[in-house]
């Protein structure tokens, strides 16, 4: 390992970090889907992956490098808001009343803990800390934020399938906010928010029934419109724009 770019052998570590999914997507996960055990079993998976995350980053980079410092925490909330209304505007597309879940203290406890200390941290500092400063230091940033995007939407494929798509366009937007602003504490907030936002306003078509979203239809076309510029208005920000406003 010592004998390649500390970048390439991250990687190659990062890949044997993950050899345990290939029997978990055969038998853990058909064995405790729709079962009580759900939540407690992806806690114990987020924390092996944080485990094996600081033991192959922190080896190689401090908490800084890996993007846990406090640069650019107000950049990424601004941007995490415009992403956050992508729900709402979905809903009014497509008809649908924008309807929570019943409430519930200690369940919305626990989603907030899961979401943010759990999926929130540990998904931003595997993909937008080691995997995107492993690549962007061993070349540059335009791989890191491809090449982190793709592990991104490969990690929610088993359940996502062909939606997977989305959460590669969503981790490339991750990664310019992550790219812009240097860091992602604030990106931390704004995954958990996201995630908590998607599970407490859940849409009426479920991953089960995909095959009904066929049967869709778009209701009013201006919420899809206005959430299209949002979101490219976002992307043209991050690439061209930040640096001259930056400089102003």
């Amino acid at each position: 390992m010592r004998s390649v770019h500390p970048g390439v052998s991250a990687l190659i570590e990062v890949s044997v970090l993950f050899l345990p999914a290939i029997p978990a997507y055969i038998w853990l996960w058909p064995a405790v889907t729709g079962t009580d055990l759900l939540y407690p079993v992806q806690s114990l998976v987020y924390l092996y992956v944080l485990g094996g995350t600081l033991f192959i980053g922190l080896r190689r980079w401090n908490w800084g490098q890996l993007g846990l410092n406090r640069n650019g925490i107000a950049l990424s909330l601004a941007c995490g808001a415009i992403l956050c209304l992508e729900r709402p505007l979905a809903y009014l597309a497509l008809g649908f009343p924008l309807a929570l879940r019943p409430f519930s203290l200690m369940r919305l406890l626990g989603e907030i803990f899961f979401y943010f200390a759990l999926v929130g941290f540990v998904e931003e500092l595997l993909f937008r800390g080691l995997i995107y400063r492993a690549l962007d230091g061993w070349h540059g940033t335009g791989l890191a934020i491809i090449g982190s995007s793709v592990g991104f939407a490969l990690w929610h494929v088993g359940w996502a399938g062909p939606l997977a798509i989305a959460h590669f366009i969503l981790g490339i937007i991750f990664c310019l906010i992550r790219w812009r602003a240097g860091g992602i504490l604030g990106l931390i907030i704004v995954h958990g928010l996201y995630d908590l936002i998607a599970v407490e306003t859940p849409f009426p078509v479920t991953i089960e029934t995909i095959g009904q979203l066929q049967q869709l239809t778009i209701a009013n076309k201006v919420p899809l419109f206005v959430g299209d510029m949002l979101l490219l208005a976002l992307v043209v920000y991050l690439w061209k724009l930040y640096p001259r406003h930056r400089r102003e």
